[in-house]
């Protein structure tokens, strides 16, 4: 058990800290958009496209607090709160519109099941924001 804990704490605090908190912040993100997902599209019966809208914005105001708070541990007192928002707001705005149009292309180019092709974009959409948060929202 004690080899565990150093291992977990390793991961979470050594050298990996900031890929494996961004990996389990996008786990968690990803959680909360297939369930959202999940109820619009196959639940509530709206079309992929609007289901995949709805559910990736509620993975995205998920992603904002814990990124910038645990991942980044990021406070600038000189940025701004809402110009920093507004970076986050456009990165996943970006992202958002890649992804629908790919999940599009998928779907109906190659008849794509939906929720493999909704694997196929989070991993597409992961890869854009991690640089983009870095590089850009909280640097």
């Amino acid at each position: 058990m004690s080899q565990l804990i150093k291992t977990v704490d390793f991961i979470f605090n050594g050298k990996l800290k900031l890929l494996s908190r961004f990996s389990a912040t996008g786990v968690l993100n990803t959680i909360i958009d297939f369930l959202v997902f999940t109820l619009c599209q196959s639940i509530i019966g709206l079309y992929y496209t609007v289901s995949q809208v709805v559910g990736y914005s509620c993975g995205v105001a998920n992603s904002f607090i814990f990124n910038k708070k645990w991942t980044f541990q990021y406070d600038n007192p000189d940025k701004n709160i809402v110009h920093e928002i507004l970076q986050f707001v456009v990165v996943n705005i970006v992202s958002l519109i890649i992804t629908v149009i790919f999940m599009k292309f998928l779907v109906d180019r190659f008849a794509l099941n939906v929720y493999i092709s909704k694997v196929i974009v989070t991993f597409a959409a992961q890869m854009i924001n991690f640089l983009s948060y870095k590089i850009w929202v909280f640097n």
